[in-house]
């Protein structure tokens, strides 16, 4: 089955550092990415709803009424626990009956590479976990978001629990959606295809 991603584009990691961002490069494209970097050429089906809402993601901007639940994780982890399988229980029926993109996000531990792919696997354990209670995977996209919206000023774990996150976005909530600038892109992760599983730390 096809699974669409959506790419972004994550800060430079150090001053200086020559921009990889390739020819054309869209974060709202999608596609498999492979070992060799982002596969940005196979375009989705045209849906400007989705896509003006997929832009106030990437801006930190998601309008209040369109979001379904929001999953928290633990710190370097992407299993959704207990807890939190109950809030997606809550929603599932809703989520059966629309379009939705789930954004995953981390703290700002870790480096942006690692981030990238955390989030991405956080956003990929709640979708497993609708698909399992009966929703349809072909109607639910990712967002990777990794550390680019973090509290850079949590000084600690627990401080940056917040950022820990999956968020369900409802594509099809009755408000309205604005246009919004996506994120400001300084320079791509260095893959978009298999996120890394993340490394045990000690805790």
């Amino acid at each position: 089955m096809k699974r669409f991603t959506f790419l972004l584009a994550v800060a430079a990691l150090s001053v200086g550092c020559t921009s990889r961002i390739p020819s054309g490069f869209n974060p709202l494209a999608s596609g498999n990415g492979g070992p060799g970097g982002p596969d940005i050429i196979d375009h989705r089906s045209s849906n400007p709803r989705r896509d003006a809402l997929a832009a106030q993601i990437l801006a930190g901007n998601i309008p209040p009424e369109a979001i379904l639940t929001t999953v928290y994780f633990d710190f370097d982890k992407y299993t959704v626990s207990a807890n939190e399988r109950a809030k997606i229980d809550a929603v599932a029926g809703r989520v059966k009956a629309t379009d939705v993109i789930i954004a995953g996000y981390t703290d700002h531990f870790g480096t942006a590479e690692y981030n990238l792919g955390l989030s991405d696997r956080r956003a990929q354990s709640v979708r497993e976990y609708l698909v399992k209670s009966g929703a349809s995977e072909a109607r639910s996209e990712i967002m990777a978001l990794g550390s680019q919206q973090a509290d850079k000023n949590a000084a600690g774990r627990q401080s940056g629990a917040k950022d820990r996150k999956a968020v369900i976005v409802d594509v099809n909530y009755s408000g309205p959606i604005s246009a919004a600038p996506a994120a400001r892109v300084s320079a791509p992760a260095p893959s978009a295809g298999a996120a890394p599983a993340p490394v045990p730390t000690a805790l």
